[in-house]
């Protein structure tokens, strides 16, 4: 397992680092565009290992809206309309002040990781913004491909009590990818495969 795992992590360095080198030499200025990956996926397909490992091999500062949401509780509480009961944080308009607020405090050099985010059609209409005031590029999604059926097998036994919605909002996630980034470079793939599988078919991608 451990050599699939390097290999893994030597396919994926060969396949995105000529995309991060490329991006940094397309000027020598500090304005240089910044690479924007955006990374789609249900829960259990590996979203944050597969973001981990961009972080350590490229170097990439990872932006979790989960993790934006568990640090920061009370925000969701005072933005919270209170004509809208049920509203999940996850598509709650508070996310693009979080999210807008962890992109300038954050080293984005190497480039920026974006996990679920945008969830929201308000979010989709907010990342031309993030992207003009921190100089971002053109987004490139990786959607990691699990059908619903393999997450619940998969997760059957963590007791999930929100798994459904979950789902929901990975699969509103995904078609907001779609719809509000036509242009974006989406590379689906695979995500019922080994580790080394997922690496082979993210170089298929890039050709």
């Amino acid at each position: 397992m451990s050599s699939n795992r390097s290999a893994y992590f030597a396919d994926l360095h060969s396949v995105l680092l000529p995309f991060l080198l490329a991006s940094v030499a397309l000027t020598s200025h500090s304005q240089a565009p910044v690479p924007l990956i955006m990374l789609i996926g249900p829960p259990g397909a590996g979203k944050a290992t597969q973001a981990e490992i961009l972080r350590k091999e490229l170097g990439m500062t990872v932006i979790s809206a989960d993790e934006l949401i568990r640090r920061n509780p009370q925000v969701f509480e005072k933005f919270k309309n209170p004509q809208i009961h049920g509203v999940e944080p996850q598509v709650d308009p508070a996310l693009n002040q979080l999210v807008d607020e962890a992109l300038a405090s954050a080293d984005r050099s190497t480039g920026v990781i974006l996990v679920g985010y945008p969830g929201a059609k308000i979010h989709g209409d907010y990342v031309p913004v993030l992207m003009k005031k921190y100089g971002l590029q053109k987004p490139v999604v990786i959607h990691l491909q699990v059908p619903d059926d393999v997450v619940e097998e998969r997760l059957k036994n963590q007791n999930r009590l929100d798994l459904d919605q979950e789902l929901k909002d990975y699969h509103r996630e995904m078609d907001f990818a779609r719809d509000f980034f036509p242009e974006a470079d989406i590379r689906d793939v695979d995500g019922t495969t080994s580790v080394d599988e997922v690496a082979k078919e993210i170089r298929k991608q890039q050709k």
